[in-house]
């Protein structure tokens, strides 16, 4: 690798001519050199993540599996439709892992070194690096917004047809259910399952709204029409609690139709264990939206879809934060081994989605002093700086 990068340049005797030779040529051949060599890493990065992810949903499940008597197609079907959401969480990760290992590589072959010396900055170096960063941020976005909703609808559809099969677990009547992230408690007087298995008449709906938030709601409504997720509450009244339930507001409507993402889970008594699995993974980022312009016309706006709507763009945007900041962490520890750039790597995602976690955490339950879009954003603007601020100084 060495000798093809000292050949790229040609690099002559002459110091004061080894500037010449990063030709606009030469550094577009530079830029396919480092994409190909990120490439492997990406896709063994993303593939080992993805197939460990895999085996530890199976793993923390199989009990409720053989409990429940799920037949071996029904977990096939489970895993496959899981797929694309654990593909989507992981994209960013093996970003930081192909960018580690690259850079760290290049520089232990002493190539980043060669490519210095022909007059070409850290940052023109790391060029391609952004911009596959950059890439693989707008491709992470929209494989989470066309193509996870409709995998991780069929994953709820395939859970809820597998409890339905399962006389014991379907809903009865004064059944109390909570969503999955306990943000909505709803008690249904009578249900009635429409024939293809999203669909559902309700009756004497009551509904809890973000109980732990600073506006818990309690909604009302003697019926009320479930199909894939939207509900559409028939003469709904809103009774919507501040300042610890001494300020009361109260809004009527005919016809109210909101997104609660219940989902297939509402009607989906199996619980899986899901490794950061969220409800708002069934819904797009423009449906998303659509949402929250209906609440902001109706008055009031649900700060925890306020964080999801933030998050749903900053987490795909990781894969260019990672880009940011792993090559100059890589390049200081490179002389260490390929070693080092894997923990490298894994100490950086750990560190950020920890801190993502807090944020989310925080955002959801004080969300006037960390508001909605901070917590989003505020862990990819500190990796971003901490990647800058680096670059700098190994510049």
């Amino acid at each position: 690798m060495f000798i093809s990068t000292l050949q790229l340049f040609n690099l002559p005797e002459n110091l004061e001519d080894r500037a010449a030779r990063a030709t606009p040529a030469n550094m577009h051949r530079l830029d396919r050199y480092i994409l190909r060599e990120m490439l492997v890493p990406f896709l063994i990065g993303l593939g080992a993540v993805v197939l460990m992810l895999t085996g530890t949903v199976l793993y923390n499940n199989a009990d409720t599996f053989l409990n429940y008597g799920i037949p071996a197609s029904g977990v096939a079907r489970i895993a496959l439709y899981f797929l694309p959401y654990l593909v989507h969480l992981t994209m960013p990760v093996a970003v930081a892992i192909a960018t580690s290992l690259t850079v760290a590589r290049l520089a232990r072959d002493t190539e980043i070194t060669v490519m210095r010396a022909a007059g070409i900055s850290l940052k023109r170096i790391f060029l391609p690096v952004f911009a596959a960063g950059a890439l693989l941020s707008v491709v992470d976005f929209y494989f989470g917004e066309k193509v996870v909703p409709l995998a991780t609808a069929a994953y709820e559809r395939t859970m809820s047809s597998l409890s339905r099969n399962i006389r014991f677990l379907t809903p009865q009547a004064g059944q109390a259910i909570q969503s999955p992230d306990k943000r909505y408690t709803v008690w249904i007087g009578r249900m009635e399952l429409g024939q293809q298995g999203h669909t559902a008449r309700l009756h004497d709906v009551r509904l809890l709204v973000d109980p732990g938030g600073p506006s818990p709601t309690i909604i009302l409504a003697e019926n009320a029409d479930y199909n894939n997720g939207v509900w559409t509450l028939h003469d709904a009244k809103l009774h919507i609690y501040r300042n610890g339930g001494t300020e009361e507001t109260f809004v009527a409507a005919k016809k109210q139709q909101i997104n609660f993402r219940l989902t297939e889970q509402t009607f989906n008594l199996i619980a899986l264990q899901l490794p950061l699995y969220s409800s708002a993974s069934t819904i797009s980022f423009a449906e998303l939206r659509k949402s929250l312009q209906q609440q902001r016309r109706a008055g009031w706006v649900n700060p925890r879809d306020l964080l999801d709507f933030h998050f749903k763009l900053s987490v795909p945007f990781s894969c260019l934060v990672f880009a940011i900041a792993c090559p100059p962490l890589a390049l200081r520890f490179a002389r260490s081994g390929n070693f080092m750039g894997v923990l490298l790597s894994i100490v950086l995602v750990f560190v950020y989605w920890n801190m993502l976690l807090a944020a989310k955490i925080l955002g959801a339950r004080y969300p006037a002093a960390f508001p909605p879009m901070v917590a989003g954003w505020s862990q990819n603007i500190l990796f971003s700086l901490a990647g800058l601020y680096f670059l700098w100084r190994e510049e």
